[in-house]
């Protein structure tokens, strides 16, 4: 079963293209797993169980984050063996991934089962809310196998340039997880319980698919079930791009986590409306991720075949895609923003919620532009091995400057609109500084050929 695309020749712009449409269209469908959640709880189970879905979201990110950055080096470690011509490491780089997602996948299970409650007290959640944030996280942690599996599958079908099955994958499994959200809620009367099951059920739905395909696959990117093992060479390479991409997710976490306990300080309502207005604001972000992952294949394969025009244009290329997704969005959210956050809450909430929500719409939705440099190329410098660097200027930039914004500069004047100022502030600084050393580090790596 031949897959994938080449992505060191042909037209450029039409491949890049064509080539992020479908990782576009997955960040979507996956991110219909949350949003599914928030809508039918908040719909059916009351605006209490919409913040304790809500509360969870920035402590389930950092502790995912991590390990799904593991992923982000395999899908380079596999695009450079490709777009080398090295089968015998594009073979050992596949089998160490898997076996990578199998046992960090257990290993989050178990963290995020049996300490969730200590991080959910850590970060102020109020008492109303705990307890049914507690038991969402416990059931949706049970998943973590299975959802890593996916993420590093579809990284290996991305680093072969097949961004189409990854999508017809989430295309079923999203509809499979909106039908079980609806059964366990509204029939069973699970609540927040009901959407941690449903959306569990999706991941392991994705999971099944995707190792489905690479163990069918008649070429070099086939999966042999008696070769994972964990291959030493290959592991130190995937660690070298994958940790740091998982430290930077990790700490956009963090600082998302001290942004979010500010929120909670101002009760249930602020969590449900920022809550709702992330889970379209997310939207936005997943258009300019979906660039990024996209070139972090598109650099991987042609510094794997040494062929540095390419990865110029195609940075060009990204960079237009993504001022004009983000420009797109906004324009979309000043349309329909009001109407599409009513969705979200019950009819006795449903305006003092909007409302909270539009707050934070008004401020973050209209910033994603200023993101755009920073989140595209630093997907340029993953790609050419060289995360640690992208790392640190998110780390700096956005995760520290944030923390400092919360702790010092919101108490000065603290209201809600302070809180959500430290998005478009800490994007635009790290887009800065990111263009600065994208500048010395293309110099320096062209240079030597």
């Amino acid at each position: 079963m031949k897959f994938g695309s080449n992505l060191t020749e042909g037209p450029i712009t039409k491949k890049f293209v064509y080539f992020i449409v479908p990782i576009i269209l997955s960040g979507f469908l996956q991110q219909l797993y949350s949003t599914a959640d928030t809508m039918v709880v908040g719909r059916f189970a009351g605006d209490t169980a919409l913040a304790a879905v809500g509360s969870t979201v920035a402590l389930t990110n950092l502790i995912l984050n991590l390990f799904i950055g593991l992923s982000v080096g395999a899908n380079v470690v596999c695009a450079r063996h490709f777009g080398a011509g090295d089968k015998k490491g594009l073979h050992d780089a596949i089998h160490t991934s898997v076996s990578l997602a199998i046992i960090s996948g257990f290993l989050l299970a178990a963290v995020g089962f049996f300490f969730s409650g200590t991080f959910l007290r850590l970060m102020s959640t109020p008492n109303d809310v705990i307890g049914q944030a507690n038991l969402y996280m416990q059931v949706y942690f049970l998943g973590a196998p299975a959802s890593l599996l996916y993420n590093f599958g579809a990284a290996i079908l991305r680093a072969a340039g097949d961004t189409k099955r990854p999508l017809y994958i989430l295309a079923f499994s999203g509809i499979a997880n909106v039908a079980l959200n609806l059964f366990c809620v509204i029939v069973l009367k699970l609540g927040v319980i009901g959407v941690a099951i449903g959306t569990i059920a999706s991941q392991l739905i994705s999971a099944i698919a995707v190792i489905t395909i690479l163990l069918k696959s008649k070429d070099e990117f086939r999966l042999n079930i008696s070769h994972i093992r964990v291959h030493k060479s290959q592991l130190l390479k995937i660690a070298s791009t994958g940790i740091p991409s998982g430290l930077n997710g990790c700490m956009f976490s963090l600082s998302n986590v001290i942004i979010q306990t500010a929120i909670n300080s101002f009760g249930k309502i602020a969590i449900a409306g920022n809550v709702v207005a992330s889970n379209l604001e997310i939207f936005g972000f997943l258009l300019l991720s979906s660039v990024e992952q996209g070139v972090v294949t598109f650099v991987g394969q042609n510094m794997g075949a040494r062929k540095f025009k390419r990865i110029d244009s195609a940075t060009k290329v990204a960079m237009c895609c993504a001022f004009v997704g983000a420009g797109a969005f906004a324009l979309l959210m000043i349309v329909f923003g009001r109407p599409l956050l009513g969705l979200f809450a019950d009819d006795t909430s449903r305006e003092v919620v909007v409302s909270a929500a539009m707050l934070k719409m008004s401020i973050v939705i209209y910033s994603y532009i200023f993101h755009v440099p920073n989140q595209v190329l630093g997907g340029v410098l993953k790609g050419m091995g060289r995360a640690v660097i992208s790392m640190l200027i998110n780390v700096v930039c956005i995760c520290l400057l944030r923390v400092v914004w919360v702790l010092c500069v919101f108490p000065l004047h603290p209201t809600l609109q302070m809180v959500y100022y430290s998005y478009p502030i800490t994007w635009g600084s790290s887009s800065i500084v990111a263009m600065i050393v994208y500048y010395f580090v293309r110099k320096k790596i062209f240079k030597k050929g």
